[in-house]
């Protein structure tokens, strides 16, 4: 554990702030700490080429490999058996995703790539779990496999906050190639909704994570429709009327919008 400086170590500046990494970063990084060791990457890059994934799965299983380092897809469905180690960096980043599973799929990533260490009966594995809080409940859940405790924070936390499985969702991402107007389409598309809604269940609008895919702008909007009190067939017609007034509104035109159910 070892909190962030204050002053750069190198040239005392007081510009200091934590960035992110890539696989490409990290190989780096430990080609300097262990020199001498054989690392390999695994992700998109490395993997593309035609033969590359099965070639490198044939030199990790004959001992060819010391390092392994990879993305998500190293944690499933490869197994083996002179793994002693696994460590998981930025963990913090993949738990406070902006998305209602992050912590269900930290949780589900981070046990199932835990147990890729130790399989030999006659050795003993150890995972290092890189964070800045290593307090947090979901961490502690991971630690002692309390996957029943994790089960019943997230079922209660959803429950209050009326998500999935109390709810169904649907995402309305509205599109625009000017920004503006996407704005305005989705701002008079929410008011649309929450003349009849309500508060409750019209949230947004708001960008997502990616705010501009194929030169158009997006902002998501999300309605959340309990299971036993709405009638859904009747509110899919009422948004789906709405959003006809949005696409045919002269004065918005061009902007598209598409509709996603259950969009877990």
């Amino acid at each position: 554990k070892e909190k962030v400086p204050k002053l750069c170590p190198g040239c005392s500046s007081t510009k200091v702030r934590t960035v992110g990494f890539g696989t490409e970063k990290l190989e780096d990084q430990l080609k300097i700490f262990f020199p001498t060791a054989r690392i390999a990457r695994m992700d998109l890059d490395t993997t593309r080429a035609k033969n590359a994934y099965k070639e490198m799965i044939e030199d990790i299983e004959q001992g060819n490999v010391d390092i392994l380092v990879g993305t998500q897809m190293i944690s499933k469905g490869l197994d083996f058996e002179n793994v002693s180690t696994v460590g998981v960096f930025d963990a913090d980043r993949m738990i406070h995703f902006p998305d209602l599973r992050s912590a269900e799929r930290a949780f589900q990533l981070i046990t199932q790539v835990s147990g890729r260490a130790g399989r030999r009966a006659d050795r003993k594995g150890r995972v290092l779990i890189q964070t800045g809080n290593p307090s947090q409940k979901i961490l502690q859940k991971i630690i002692t496999n309390d996957y029943i405790g994790m089960y019943e924070e997230e079922i209660k936390e959803r429950e209050n906050f009326k998500y999935p499985p109390f709810t169904r969702l649907i995402k309305l991402t509205v599109k625009h190639f000017d920004q503006t107007i996407a704005l305005q389409s989705a701002q008079k598309l929410t008011q649309l909704l929450l003349e009849k809604m309500g508060e409750d269940r019209v949230l947004g609008p708001q960008p997502p994570l990616v705010e501009r895919i194929r030169n158009r702008f997006l902002f998501d909007i999300l309605i959340k429709l309990e299971r036993e009190k709405v009638n859904f067939r009747a509110a899919k017609a009422f948004i789906l009327e709405k959003v006809t007034d949005i696409l045919t509104d002269k004065t918005l035109k061009g902007a598209d919008v598409t509709i996603d159910v259950d969009c877990l």
